[in-house]
C-alpha cells in the first residue's frame, strides 16, 4: 500500500514538472517575442523620426527655388544664368525663365525647366526624379541634421517660349478685373464699385512646379512638390 502511494507521488511529481517546463518555454518565448517588438517600435519611431527631418529640411529647396525665381523673373538673356532658346522657338524679347536653364557655363545646374514635364504612366515620381530630373537639380549643401536637398523648377507651359505667346499655352492665374465701377467691375453694389478710387487690373501669373527630392541616413528619400505663382 505504501508503495503505491510513493509511486502515485513520483507520477504527479514529474506532470507537475513537466507543466513548470513548458510554463517556463511560453514565457521564454513571449520575453523574447516582446523584446523583438520593442526593437522594432523604436527602429520604427527612429525611421519615421528621419523621414519628418528630411520633410522639414525640404522648405530650404522650395526657398531657394523661389528665391531662383523672383531674381530671375523678367530678366533678360544678358545675364549670367540665362541661355539661348532652342532655334524656331518664337520669343520676341526673350526672358530668363523663358528658356530652359539646365547648365551654365561653369557647368553649374541652375535647375529651371521652361517647360512642363510628368512621370510616364505606371511610373512614380521618384522614379521620374532619378531619371529625367536629377541630371538638372541644384544640390544644396548637407544640412545639421544630415539631409541633402537638391529641387527642380518647372514651369508649367506647353513649352519653351514667351508665356504671353498664343502658340504657348500656360497654366496661369486669371487677371483681377479693375474697379471703380468701370470696365471690369463684375458687382455692381460691391467694393469692386465703391468709391472713386478703382482698383488696378493684375496680369495673370504663371504656375510654377517645385520639386525637392531629400536625401538622408538611413537611406531616408523625400520628395516634395510646391506650385507658385510669379
Amino acid at each position: 500500500m505504501l508503495s503505491r502511494r510513493i509511486s502515485a507521488r513520483r507520477r504527479a511529481s514529474g506532470v507537475v514538472l513537466i507543466f513548470a517546463l513548458i510554463v517556463l518555454v511560453i514565457m521564454t518565448l513571449a520575453a523574447i517575442a516582446l523584446t523583438r517588438s520593442v526593437s522594432t517600435s523604436n527602429t520604427i519611431a527612429g525611421n519615421l523620426a528621419f523621414q519628418q527631418a528630411a520633410t522639414t529640411s525640404a522648405d530650404a529647396g522650395v526657398e531657394a527655388a523661389v528665391t531662383w525665381l523672383n531674381n530671375n523673373n523678367a530678366q533678360t538673356t544678358s545675364t549670367a544664368t540665362a541661355t539661348v532658346c532652342p532655334t524656331g522657338t518664337p520669343v520676341p524679347e526673350t526672358t530668363v525663365l523663358a528658356c530652359d536653364q539646365y547648365k551654365g557655363s561653369a557647368g553649374s545646374s541652375y535647375g529651371y525647366i521652361a517647360h512642363r514635364q510628368d512621370p510616364g504612366s505606371g511610373q512614380s515620381w521618384m522614379d521620374f526624379w532619378n531619371i529625367n530630373l536629377s541630371q538638372f537639380a541644384v544640390k544644396l549643401p548637407a544640412d545639421a541634421a544630415g539631409n541633402t536637398v537638391s529641387y527642380v523648377v518647372q514651369r508649367l507651359c506647353s513649352a519653351a517660349g514667351d508665356a504671353a505667346s498664343t502658340s504657348i499655352q500656360c497654366s496661369s492665374t486669371p487677371p483681377l478685373p479693375g474697379g471703380g465701377g468701370g470696365t471690369g467691375c463684375q458687382q455692381s453694389g460691391s467694393s469692386c464699385s465703391a468709391g472713386s478710387q478703382g482698383l488696378n487690373i493684375v496680369a495673370s501669373q504663371v504656375y510654377y512646379r517645385i520639386t525637392v527630392q531629400v536625401a538622408g541616413p538611413r537611406n531616408t528619400q523625400s520628395l516634395i512638390q510646391t506650385i507658385v505663382a510669379i
